[in-house]
């Protein structure tokens, strides 16, 4: 059942990427790869490789979480963007749900 969700929410993401803001890029990916491959792995990349070591410290964050865990998380995050029109950031649904 959270597989099927999983891969429906994948696909919703992949279809708004380019409209999101890069604190919810950093999430959907740490909950995408615990989903999948499970805890972070090596060694943090150096400070010439930025972008790497952003990844990694995204998915880093979230070390321990179970992959089912971060199934449902990807797809609850994923169901609070708005995925058809404009982009929302973890920020704004944050503060949306606190009103």
């Amino acid at each position: 059942m959270i597989e099927e969700q999983f891969t429906e929410a994948c696909a919703g993401v992949e279809r708004v990427y380019t409209r999101l803001d890069n604190a919810t890029i950093r999430k959907i990916y740490a909950y995408y790869k615990q989903a999948t491959e499970g805890d972070v792995k090596g060694k943090r990349p150096g400070v010439l490789r930025l972008r790497d070591r952003i990844k990694y410290d995204s998915w880093s964050s979230i070390r321990g979480m179970s992959k089912h865990n971060a199934m449902v998380a990807y797809v609850e995050l994923a169901g609070n963007l708005t995925l058809e029109s404009e982009a929302v950031s973890c920020e704004t649904r944050e503060a949306s749900l606190q009103e």
